[in-house]
């Protein structure tokens, strides 16, 4: 299994995401943006070591969010998505493309499967907490 972390980063109500390169696995499709965790860190310190070299920005790494299996044809990941606070402007590096995208426009966005299905799970936990209410 593969262990992978990605920054959930909201700014004035949007969420940054990125497009993969096309020569990777699942090339231009859009994901939140990280990468894989080393033996040695905890996924905070991948998070902020990914957006380091991929955006060439430095983050606040918050809470884990969602931890969440999934598996593709060539592989099982862990995606850990953690709450990240941007200290910077985000430059491209390795991604194709950057946006900020609505919460609610992400629907229409192509994402990795492995990202819809835990913006799937978000939005999940995000109703059952409005409900509690």
């Amino acid at each position: 299994m593969v262990r992978v972390v990605a920054g959930f980063i909201v700014d004035g109500g949007k969420i940054l995401l990125v497009k993969r390169p096309w020569h990777k696995k699942r090339g231009g499709l859009w994901e939140f943006p990280g990468g894989k965790i080393e033996d040695n860190e905890t996924p905070q310190e991948a998070l902020k070591r990914e957006l380091r070299e991929e955006l060439g920005v430095e983050i606040l790494p918050q809470d884990i969010i969602i931890r969440e299996i999934y598996t593709y044809p060539d592989e099982i990941i862990e995606l850990i998505l953690i709450k990240a606070t941007l200290l910077g402007e985000p430059i491209l590096k390795e991604a194709v493309e950057m946006r900020w995208v609505d919460l609610k426009d992400l629907e229409n966005v192509e994402l990795c499967p492995a990202d819809r299905e835990v913006l799937r799970v978000y939005k999940n936990l995000k109703k059952r907490k409005m409900e509690l209410r």
